[in-house]
């Protein structure tokens, strides 16, 4: 019976991991901006690689002579969920304009020290000084302190972050945004226990193995909750300072310690282009959402609503709505032209282009038509 609990709850990690990770491949497919596509798109893989980690614990015992042949790979994976962990805090956190460089240079040290010790580990079986026997006693120190050195830097390195990020968000917003938040600070909080409790796991291994189970499902918990709930508010790292050139790109002027730079001196940075929303309208087809509002552009492509309607307005010569109604008859065009829908009224073909109903349809069809018609006069 003590054997049987002993697997439930050490088992328990794997199985919240799971669930977890399902709940977020479900809510992948909602309406999301790019950044939560990016945050639930890494919560996804975080959530999978924790299931995979706590199912090694799990068998490792019981398969020991072939499991500690993996352990390079096993300190990767360790080694990887921190730095996803970060990088997940990192997006809900923008300080400044994001460097994805910066964020991408993260993930490069576990996998050379992955190789490093698996050359290591190599050589280390070609030694006759050495039984295969005493692999996991040679290389448990190094497993011990790399996966706490991970464990403790990236958790100050988020903290750190978090604290910088809770102050401009109350300096830009007050403290009503920064409540909505609050999670993840008892989510870091929770994450040091975890830490606090596996560094002292060996004195009673019984009583604090099961507190580090129930830790980490409540970890796993806080995170589904507030995410699938959205509680957060994700700030434009560019929200201030944003402008549109005459070339029609919309970019940011970068300020340093606070300081808005010269306009000889100033770094910008483009947002917005005209190839980039035509990209994404030729993907995504938002319009198709006869509710798509310039607010929810606005978030995908995190700039100001009255800037980005400034330069749908310069670039295209049309408003927002009449942008999206542009699009909207070229997708009922080809709707009309493609012969698997000759079956389908011009009612249901106008509510598949993104039309509220057919009138609307024919609405901005003769609106078009008679802009059509004008410039041909205005051409004689």
């Amino acid at each position: 019976m003590a054997e049987l609990l002993k697997y439930i709850y050490t088992s328990l990690p794997m199985i919240s991991s799971l669930t977890c990770g399902m709940l977020f491949v479900i809510a992948y497919q909602q309406e999301l901006t790019k950044v939560e596509h990016q945050a639930k798109k890494l919560l996804c893989v975080y959530f999978i690689l924790m299931a995979i980690s706590w199912f090694h614990a799990l068998l490792y015992p019981g398969y020991e002579p072939f499991l500690k042949y993996l352990i390079p790979l096993t300190c990767l994976v360790i080694q990887i969920t921190q730095v996803i962990f970060y990088h997940y805090i990192y997006l809900l956190t923008p300080l400044k304009k994001k460097n994805p460089l910066h964020i991408k240079l993260h993930y490069i040290p576990p996998f050379v020290l992955c190789v490093v010790i698996g050359i290591f580990m190599i050589t280390y079986l070609y030694t006759d000084q050495f039984s295969n026997d005493d692999i996991p006693t040679f290389f448990r120190p190094y497993v011990i302190v790399s996966s706490l050195f991970y464990m403790v830097f990236y958790i100050i390195l988020g903290s750190m972050r978090i604290i910088k990020y809770r102050r401009r968000l109350m300096e830009n917003n007050g403290t009503k945004k920064w409540k909505a938040m609050f999670w993840i600070v008892y989510l870091m909080f929770l994450k040091a226990i975890f830490i606090v409790l596996l560094t002292f796991n060996r004195l009673e291994p019984g009583f604090i193995t099961v507190m580090m189970m129930i830790v980490l499902s409540a970890q796993h918990l806080i995170i589904v909750y507030n995410m699938l709930m959205k509680n957060y508010n994700i700030l434009s790292s560019n929200e201030n300072h944003v402008i549109m050139i005459t070339g029609g790109e919309v970019i940011s002027l970068l300020k340093e310690d606070g300081v808005q730079k010269t306009q000889l001196e100033m770094d910008m940075v483009p947002l917005l282009t005209k190839e980039e929303l035509e990209s994404y309208y030729e993907k995504n087809k938002p319009y198709l959402n006869a509710g798509f509002k310039m607010n929810d552009l606005a978030a995908y492509f995190e700039t100001n609503r009255t800037y980005l309607s400034g330069f749908i307005n310069k670039t295209f010569g049309v408003n927002f709505s009449q942008y999206n109604n542009l699009w909207r008859l070229k997708e009922m065009e080809y709707l009309q032209k493609n012969g698997d829908y000759q079956d389908k009224t011009q009612e249901e073909l106008s509510l598949m282009a993104g039309f509220g109903n057919v009138r609307s349809y024919w609405r901005v069809k003769k609106s078009f038509d008679q802009k059509d018609l004008s410039k041909e006069n205005s051409k004689l």
